[in-house]
């Protein structure tokens, strides 16, 4: 099995033609059918299913794609950490965060490592927990920080959790639900217009808050990967969201935004750090890891 191989195949798959990945790979398509003949050959197995209008992946090669990713990305990072210590610099880093943490805690974490070790360079990705998950299996990631979603059991992911985390129901003052007087029900949190994340994990969350008693999920008439998307749009309209605190600390301070007096869809988490088994622990991974163990002490 050689690096190209792997490369051709990848190729081979995504453009769904042979010629299109040979254009690609700036090879003829004899040559890149040769060289996938060739892994084809030293496996045992067929990895493309050949078609009169492309090709597609069989069982075999979608394995073999999930563990080409991963090797290419791991070249990668090798080349980006030699290069690092050539230019006598800490080095590359890239992980993923959940949203929330874009608006607290790493831009601060950021500020800090800059300053402290300007070698580091650190490339961070937000998005929704199983969406980075992904990533991480992959290897276009080095770990993913933030609300932990619920996993399969996976051999190859190890998970660390820091502690818990709480989310709540907000809304602008003056929304019919934060004018009343005493806990709002489940039942009229169900009858509310929301603004929520899109990602996977949460909206299983927030569907189960209100299935699990009985009824109907609300309308969730925007749904986003920003939070300050959300933010301005909650204080602008009567649509309720579930946000960390912190997230909507500045609006609750000045009262634009409110907590409500009630139980919150998705409320409670867990805070904590999504590891590939044996993957390589960097410096500047061991540096970034430590000074979230700071911030998040058990």
């Amino acid at each position: 099995m050689e690096i190209q191989q792997l490369r051709h195949l990848i190729a081979a798959v995504e453009c769904g033609n042979l010629l299109k990945a040979a254009s690609r790979c700036n090879i003829s398509q004899s040559g890149l059918s040769r060289s996938i003949a060739s892994l084809e050959e030293s496996l045992g197995v067929q990895l493309l299913h050949r078609k009169p209008k492309g090709v597609e992946p069989t069982v075999f090669g979608l394995r073999v794609l999930a563990r080409a990713h991963l090797i290419l990305n791991e070249i990668a990072r090798c080349t980006e950490d030699i290069r690092s210590i050539q230019a006598c610099e800490i080095g590359d880093l890239t992980f993923g965060i959940t949203q929330n943490y874009g608006y607290y805690a790493i831009p601060e974490l950021v500020s800090n490592l800059n300053a402290d070790l300007p070698g580091i360079h650190l490339t961070i990705e937000t998005g929704g927990f199983l969406d980075l998950v992904e990533r991480l299996k992959t290897g276009a990631i080095d770990f993913v920080f933030g609300l932990l979603g619920p996993i399969d059991d996976d051999d190859e992911l190890v998970v660390d959790r820091m502690r818990e985390h709480h989310s709540r129901v907000v809304g602008r003052k003056a929304h019919p639900l934060a004018m009343k007087e005493g806990e709002v029900t489940p039942t009229e949190l169900a009858t509310a217009r929301w603004a929520t994340l899109r990602s996977s994990g949460f909206q299983r969350n927030f569907t189960y808050f209100f299935t699990s008693q009985g009824l109907a999920p609300p309308v969730q008439a925007v749904r986003t990967d920003s939070l300050e998307l959300i933010c301005k749009t909650i204080a602008n309209s009567d649509l309720l969201a579930v946000l960390p605190p912190d997230v909507a600390r500045q609006q609750i301070i000045d009262e634009s935004l409110v907590i409500l007096d009630c139980d919150a869809p998705a409320e409670q988490t867990d805070v904590g750090v999504v590891t590939r088994k044996g993957s390589l622990v960097t410096q500047q991974r061991k540096e970034v890891l430590s000074r979230l163990e700071k911030l998040f002490p058990r």
